[in-house]
């Protein structure tokens, strides 16, 4: 935080700047999701994690299915291993996926609860997921219109 202030502090170079002040902004974007994103250790544990545990787990008792969006594929993948410790049923879907259409079809078809990973790059078109109830968009997106599209897969 403290390189942003000092970067943007003074005016005559903040053109100049801007390139190191926004990738040091999306740095603190991603310790805000988990300290292992920007090499911390991961035994730190992360608050965002487990406000989403919290309200993940009551949706998931009552059957419902859920998408979860990230700009950080590292960030799901934290997710996906802690939902595999937990034994929740889940999809991953992010831009090396080769089968997107049968991971798709698999969250869509199976029975009961379950959660989808999506990053919001992979996910943000052509995507028809109904079967899901609820929509959590992990970390927010400079752009509101990608949220609304992230959302909007849903429908």
């Amino acid at each position: 935080r403290q390189l942003v202030d000092d970067l943007a502090a003074d005016t005559a170079t903040l053109k100049k700047n801007r390139i190191q002040i926004l990738a040091a902004l999306t740095r603190l974007r991603q310790i805000c999701c988990h300290p292992a994103l920007v090499r911390g250790a991961a035994s730190l544990g992360s608050g965002k994690f487990e406000a989403f545990f919290e309200l993940l787990e009551p949706l998931l008792d009552e059957g419902h299915k859920v998408l979860v969006f990230s700009q950080f594929v590292q960030c799901l993948n934290l997710l996906e291993k802690e939902l595999q410790e937990r034994d929740i049923r889940h999809h991953v879907l992010t831009g090396p996926t080769t089968n997107r259409a049968e991971v798709v079809s698999e969250f869509q078809e199976q029975e009961g609860a379950g959660v989808f990973l999506i990053s919001l790059k992979a996910g943000g078109t052509g995507l028809n997921l109904t079967a899901a109830s609820y929509v959590v968009l992990f970390d927010p997106w400079w752009n509101p219109a990608v949220e609304a599209q992230a959302i909007d897969r849903s429908h």
